[in-house]
């Protein structure tokens, strides 16, 4: 595809002050960590929150069937 319309007129860019660059703020040869590297949970932490979803769901239900029938 070109960049010449029907006319033979070069289709200008939309900001002409704007051009493609690499950024050379940001140090690119050094990675960071691993997400799963920075957060601070421990193994086998949390382990009980399903069970007492599970519980909070049946109250739930429980109190709908109730007040619905």
């Amino acid at each position: 595809m070109t960049d010449q319309s029907k006319d033979g007129r070069r289709d200008a860019p939309l900001n002409p002050a704007l051009k493609s660059g690499t950024e050379t703020v940001y140090p690119t040869k050094e990675s960071s960590p691993a997400p799963i590297d920075t957060t601070s949970a421990k193994e086998r932490e949390g382990e009980g929150w399903p069970i007492i979803w599970l519980v909070v769901t049946v109250v739930c239900v429980a109190l709908a069937v109730y007040f619905l029938v």
